[in-house]
């Protein structure tokens, strides 16, 4: 996790030389891209194509950081909650087949059916409550950003 984490981050050190995106970030209609011109680092902050140009400054670093983190998260947490309902819907797709095949081949794994189907919804459920969280915690953060 340790390796994961550092590298995702950066430093001063690490972009001393280079000029140009240093990162960018979109999900549900937010976005964000930084650039590092000179030795400066600005921001486009974005919501459905309107974009926001916001130079980083000590007082504006940290909600600058929140609201990157919050857009990856929630690209995250919509990743689950895609996977999971894909996972639902292959689970329904095999109990139908299997219905419609051999109903007694059916029978004798309804129980497993069902089981993976309640933690295929569960996960679903939960990652739909995360994404709503997340999306109001990315809106907080940009018209914080923004206004």
């Amino acid at each position: 996790m340790t390796l994961l984490l550092s590298a995702c981050t950066y430093s001063e050190e690490d972009i001393q030389e280079y000029s140009g995106i240093i990162g960018d970030g979109k999900t549900m209609g937010y976005e964000y891209i930084v650039t590092k011109e000179e030795n400066r680092l600005s921001w486009k902050v974005g919501y459905k194509g309107d974009m926001t140009t916001i130079e980083e400054k000590s007082d504006n670093k940290d909600e600058l950081q929140y609201f990157m983190m919050a857009v990856n998260n929630s690209k995250l947490i919509l990743s689950k909650l895609i996977i999971s309902l894909s996972y639902f819907l292959i689970v329904a797709f095999i109990s139908f087949f299997l219905y419609k095949k051999n109903r007694k081949i059916f029978i004798d794994g309804a129980i497993v059916i069902v089981f993976t189907s309640f933690i295929a919804i569960y996960i679903a459920i939960d990652a739909s409550v995360d994404l709503s969280i997340a999306l109001q915690d990315l809106k907080l953060h940009y018209l914080r950003l923004t206004k």
